[in-house]
C-alpha cells in the first residue's frame, strides 16, 4: 500500500514538472492521427463511404482527424481550404495532401502525409486504404494542409 502511494506520488509530481512545448504537442499528435489511420489499412474503399461499409478518401480523413478531436468538412475539396497551406516539400507527417487526378476545376482526393515520401489515402483504384509513395502521384499533387 505504502509502495503504491508513494509511486503515486511520484507520478504526479513528475507529470506536473515536465513541460510540453506546443511543436511536441503537434508531434505527438500527429503520432495519434497516423496510429488511427494506419488502423484503417486494408479496409474497403465505398464511393461516399463513411465507415460501416468502407470509406472513400474523405469519408476516411474526416473519420481519422475525429478522433483526433478535429472537426473537418466532409468533401475533400471543402477540405482542402481548411488549416494552414503547405508546400510540398514542407509536408510534415499528419498534414492533409490533396489531388487533382482528373484535371477538374477543383480538388478530387486527400490523403494524409506520413512523412518519407509516403502517404495514406483510400484508394478507388486499390478498392481499399492503402499506403503509397508520394512521388507516384506527384503529377497530380496539389498541395498540402497543416491542421496542427
Amino acid at each position: 500500500m505504502l509502495l503504491r502511494k508513494n509511486f503515486l506520488i511520484l507520478l504526479t509530481v513528475m507529470l506536473f514538472s515536465i513541460s510540453i512545448k506546443a511543436q511536441d504537442f503537434d508531434y505527438y499528435q500527429n503520432i495519434y492521427i497516423e496510429k488511427v489511420a494506419k488502423a484503417k489499412l486494408g479496409k474497403k474503399y465505398v464511393w461516399g463511404g463513411n465507415g460501416r461499409r468502407g470509406y472513400d478518401c474523405s469519408g476516411f480523413t474526416k473519420k481519422v482527424f475525429a478522433k483526433n478531436g478535429i472537426k473537418i468538412p466532409r468533401a475533400s475539396w471543402k477540405q482542402a481550404r481548411v488549416g494552414k497551406k503547405v508546400s510540398r516539400k514542407n509536408l510534415r507527417k499528419g498534414d492533409l495532401i490533396f489531388f487533382n487526378s482528373r484535371k477538374q476545376k477543383r480538388v478530387n482526393h486527400v490523403g494524409i502525409y506520413l512523412g518519407n515520401g509516403r502517404f495514406i489515402h483510400a484508394s478507388s483504384f486499390h478498392k481499399r486504404i492503402v499506403i503509397s509513395k508520394l512521388k507516384e502521384y506527384k503529377r497530380y499533387f496539389q498541395w498540402g494542409r497543416r491542421l496542427t
